[in-house]
């Protein structure tokens, strides 16, 4: 009988051994939880983030919503925060009511970030960034002021109203504009959500309305094909220019027909690739420096400690003649 319960207990001994080992050997998780699945631009960072699992050596999910609800983009987060994922990362819709979810996480060891969208009160460990708000809503502004004059006005058609990512590059185009051109007349921004069914009616009657108007802004990636495919339907190509924050591939045809005249974005692969590497760097224990050597990209990425903020580089502008250099 002893001999049996010895046998038992060496059992029991080893399967413990190979289940604590098995524990050890798993991965680190970071989670990437976007504004909306299903579109080319998060498709990208999918992409980088699972370039950046593989390469780092961690497990990436990635889970959103299938439309631009805060509600269910919390509950998601909730339901990792649940799971004990390590990391999680989140492009905030609401950024009014994130904070107790970031608690959440902080209660159970978690490391919760911003990327892409910013919550920049809610006590995140820190924002990786595309592009500074600021240089993305300058940008914008004095490309557009290059094709249609000082004294021009126009349209801004945003996504949510509450992103606090759209809302800040809507505010820095209003500053830009009132400190740099005077006279140009910036339209109240127009909301249409995450269709672009809405953007394109809300762009029509914009036109309607406005007779005299020389460019329209579409502000998130889901709004561009409704403003551009408006100023087409319109006949209004050549007359009204549409620009806004889109993927290359996403606003490529728009480009080559006249109906956008340019595009302000960057890599969202790279941004996703960073998102993951900030995870992992978190969940280390690491601290980021002031300049930051990220496998895969050409410069330093910097970080402003005072602001908690990763940045992955200035905005670029795409073009009809340099579209096709770019699959994104």
């Amino acid at each position: 009988m002893l001999k049996h319960i010895r046998k038992a207990l060496a059992i029991s001994a080893l399967s413990l051994a190979v289940s604590t080992a098995a524990f050890a050997q798993d991965k680190p998780k970071v989670a990437f939880v976007p504004q909306l699945i299903g579109i080319p631009y998060f498709n990208a960072m999918e992409a980088g983030g699972n370039r950046a699992a593989k390469e780092l050596g961690v497990d990436f999910i990635y889970s959103g919503p299938v439309d631009t609800n805060p509600v269910d983009q919390l509950q998601i987060v909730q339901n990792l925060i649940d799971q004990g994922v390590n990391a999680i990362s989140v492009s905030v819709l609401d950024a009014s009511s994130i904070a107790p979810v970031v608690e959440a996480a902080k209660a159970k060891g978690i490391k919760l970030f911003t990327s892409d969208s910013d919550a920049p009160d809610s006590g995140r460990a820190v924002y990786v960034a595309q592009a500074t708000d600021e240089g993305l809503g300058n940008t914008i502004i004095d490309e557009l002021v290059k094709r249609v004059g000082e004294d021009a006005k126009i349209g801004i058609v945003s996504g949510e109203a509450t992103a606090s990512n759209l809302n800040a590059w809507i505010g820095f185009m209003q500053k830009q504009a009132a400190a740099k051109y005077p006279k140009l007349k910036l339209l109240e921004p127009q909301y249409a959500g995450g269709t672009a069914e809405r953007a394109a009616q809300i762009s029509g009657d914009l036109m309607a309305a406005n007779p005299d108007i020389k460019a329209i802004i579409a502000v998130a990636s889901t709004t561009c094909p409704g403003v551009a495919q408006a100023i087409e339907t319109a006949g209004k190509i050549g007359s009204v220019i549409g620009a806004g924050y889109c993927s290359p591939n996403t606003a490529r045809s728009y480009l080559k027909s006249g109906a956008f005249g340019f595009t302000v974005l960057w890599d969202p692969a790279q941004l996703g690739y960073l998102t993951v590497w900030a995870g992992k760097q978190l969940i280390d224990g690491k601290a980021f420096e002031a300049e930051n050597k990220v496998p895969g990209f050409d410069n330093p990425v910097t970080y402003d400690a005072t602001k908690g903020i990763l940045l992955l580089g200035p905005p670029a502008v795409f073009t009809a003649e340099n579209v096709d250099k770019f699959d994104f």
